[in-house]
């Protein structure tokens, strides 16, 4: 009987999505793992284990009849990423169109690519390497593509410069991935990974239809491979017109319709073979031995990298954290960075906090800082504590406190706190990284709580150690910087590229963003908040409506648009207890304004009843001091509630924070009362119609 196959000890994917590109990804195993992953109910994909050099790889591709496509692909690795939580890297292997350039502008770029060659994705002073070239900004100037895809990762990019250097010319005949092609074609009895004839290789010219004319290649030397940039896609790519203006646009070598997906979800390397050149004479002739050669290539990789220097799998290292992976995670590359260079350095614990607007996703940065840092430091123990309020951080702290095996921590009058404090605070305790999430509320954390046992600052109680870091996540700034100080990582909202690739990431049907003005139009609309994306993707997903539908809905009146933005949903990254509609996830924070700060209250009460753009700080009612009117906007403003226009001291409100709290003073009858406040404060702003009595 097959075993079940554990899904913690595969550290490398090999993702390849069509059937020939899987049979040669099997053919460049060591062996195949005789067993099988368990499926569970919202499973989409079956894998395959297995092992080369040493790494324990899952091959991973469609299932029959999947649509092509960056968004198939990036369903395809979320599932991937969610379910093996140990990945390295992945390796993205497969067929694509080459894109040889025999006249080019400058020598340098003289390219002559051929059907079989190998394409190797390798990013340049300019780019990253690929080019998602149909999905980005189309403005006055120009079609600009989106940002930036994650580069292929240091340790594949390494051993692609090892190929380079000790393989001059790898396919040669009796070179080791020539070698390693000959295995794979010698194993298929059909013959189908066996190169084609040269006479099967036609390019045709541009304009006409005109047979280019080339010297045949030495047979020993066939396959040649190339380095740079290559372009990811949504459609197949048919128009050679299209297809050189891109080449040079770009300086591309290649076209293929997956990476875009992929990405920026997992480290990934591109290898591609070419079994076409992106015009109307594409046939599948070349497509068994392109894939070959690519598998060939990156089982090269996998060979040129020490297994013995991979993160190994410790299931006795704590890793208490309540949520699943986010597979659906998206961007925030400069964040992870950023927070990933802060951690384990200098000779004392170190303190960072992650800060912005509530559903901008700090939960879910630090989140994947935790998986990630599971997987670069296998000996790390990673310990997670909500702490939205005492009860629950108690009651975590309680959790941890039983999962290290901290002696008396059941005891009646145990300090649990002190327990874990001075547990992590040993040497012998190793590597930890501890997350405080949801830490709003800084009067819980330095405040004396009384003379209790576990009644002490909560700041006081944290534990100190050269191997720790400790994160702590905060929709207020004034919080972050008392309990990190200048270590403060914001959160800033998504821009338009990839707040569309989480669209498109989440939806049941990914082309409904095809439709780029719907897709533009929702976005703004929600402000590129990824919370306000989530609901309305549950929204659309449930009723099974595209993005004009909820578009409509948008522009509704006032009281309608609230009722849409409170509609409760499921959301496994986030916890049970908390509100997830975006109309009720600053309730919290404006109590907590309120309870900290009336001034700040009453000025986004003030707000709420004008315009929420450009608002002069002059138009605010007067405070008992300069000093109070400052911290009061300094507390909205910490809250990422509002922004300042530093050139003429104006402000702006957020519009769904706006609009949220409208309904707040709307639901406590408060609206009117805090109008009519608005219209007294008018009143004697302007006296009168005359602009020279006007006092802003």
């Amino acid at each position: 009987m097959s075993k079940v196959l554990d899904f913690n000890e595969y550290t490398i994917a090999w993702v390849a999505v069509l059937p020939i590109e899987a049979e040669a990804a099997l053919g460049m195993l060591d062996k195949q793992h005789d067993g099988y992953f368990e499926t569970v109910r919202g499973d989409d994909y079956i894998y395959i284990g297995g092992e080369l050099n040493g790494h324990k790889i899952v091959v991973a591709t469609w299932p029959a009849g999947q649509n092509y496509g960056p968004g198939a692909a990036a369903a395809l690795v979320n599932q991937v990423k969610a379910r093996f939580s140990n990945i390295w890297f992945a390796l993205l292997v497969g067929v694509a169109a080459g894109l040889p350039n025999h006249s080019p502008e400058h020598p340098a770029k003289l390219r002559d690519i051929r059907l079989g060659d190998v394409l190797v994705c390798v990013p340049d002073k300019d780019s990253v390497g690929i080019i998602q070239y149909d999905l980005g900004r189309d403005t006055e100037e120009g079609f600009f593509p989106n940002g930036r895809q994650a580069e292929t990762p240091a340790i594949v990019r390494s051993a692609i410069g090892n190929i380079q250097l000790t393989k001059k010319k790898p396919f040669r005949a009796g070179n080791t991935l020539a070698n390693y092609l000959a295995i794979v074609q010698q194993a298929d009895e059909d013959g189908r990974f066996l190169c084609p004839s040269q006479s099967e290789d036609k390019l045709f010219a541009r304009l006409e239809d005109t047979l280019v004319t080339r010297e045949p290649r030495d047979e020993s030397e066939r396959t040649k491979v190339w380095y740079g940039n290559i372009g990811s896609g949504s459609s197949l790519m048919r128009n050679p017109i299209r297809r050189d203006e891109l080449r040079d646009k770009y300086d591309l070598i290649g076209l293929e319709m997956e990476a875009a997906g992929i990405m920026n979800t997992l480290p990934t390397g591109v290898i591609r073979g070419v079994c076409d050149y992106g015009d109307s004479e594409k046939n599948k002739i070349w497509q068994p031995y392109a894939a070959a050669a690519a598998a060939a290539y990156a089982k090269g990789i996998l060979c040129a990298i020490n297994p013995k220097v991979k993160a190994q799998t410790d299931n006795t290292v704590p890793f208490i954290v309540p949520f699943d992976r986010n597979p659906n995670f998206t961007g925030r590359m400069d964040q992870l960075a950023e927070l990933e260079g802060r951690l384990f350095i200098g000779e004392q614990t170190s303190k960072i906090a992650i800060t912005g607007l509530g559903g901008v996703g700090k939960t879910q940065l630090a989140l994947e800082l935790a998986y990630r840092t599971r997987a670069k430091y296998q000996s790390c123990s990673v310990l997670w504590i909500p702490a939205t309020n005492i009860e629950s951080l108690h009651q975590a702290y309680l959790g941890v406190a039983r999962q290290l095996g901290i002696a008396d921590c059941e005891e009646d009058k145990a300090d649990v706190k002190r327990l874990v404090q001075g547990y992590l605070s040993k040497e012998s305790a190793g590597q930890w990284l501890l997350v405080f999430d949801n830490a709003d509320d800084i009067d819980m954390w330095i405040a004396e709580a009384g003379v209790e046992p576990e009644s002490g600052r909560l700041i006081d109680y944290l534990p100190r150690s050269q191997q720790g870091s400790i994160v702590f996540t905060s929709r207020d700034r004034k919080a972050a910087v008392k309990l990190a100080h200048q270590n403060i990582v914001e959160v800033p909202e998504m821009d338009e590229d990839i707040a569309t690739q989480l669209l498109q990431k989440s939806l049941v049907n990914p082309g409904l963003v095809n439709s780029r003005s719907d897709t533009k139009a929702l976005l703004k609309e929600l402000t590129y908040l990824p919370l306000a994306i989530i609901q309305a993707v549950v929204y659309i997903n449930e009723n099974g409506i595209i993005l004009a539908d909820y578009l409509l809905l948008l522009v509704d009146q006032e009281e309608d648009v609230i009722d849409l933005l409170s509609e409760e949903f499921e959301d496994d990254e986030r916890y049970h207890n908390t509100k997830n509609p975006v109309a009720t996830t600053w309730l919290i924070s404006f109590e907590q304004i309120r309870h900290r700060d009336p001034l700040a209250a009453n000025y986004l009460s003030f707000m709420c009843c004008i315009d929420p753009k450009d608002i002069p700080q002059s138009l605010l009612p007067p405070g008992p001091s300069r000093k109070k009117e400052m911290e009061a906007i300094g507390t909205l403003n910490a809250y990422s509630f509002i922004s300042k226009r530093p050139a003429d001291l104006a402000l702006d409100l957020h519009r769904l924070v706006h609009l949220s709290m409208r309904n707040w003073l709307r639901k406590e009858k408060l609206l009117a009362h805090s109008t009519e406040g608005v219209i007294v404060r008018l009143e004697k702003v302007f006296p009168d119609e005359d602009h020279k009595n006007r006092s802003i």
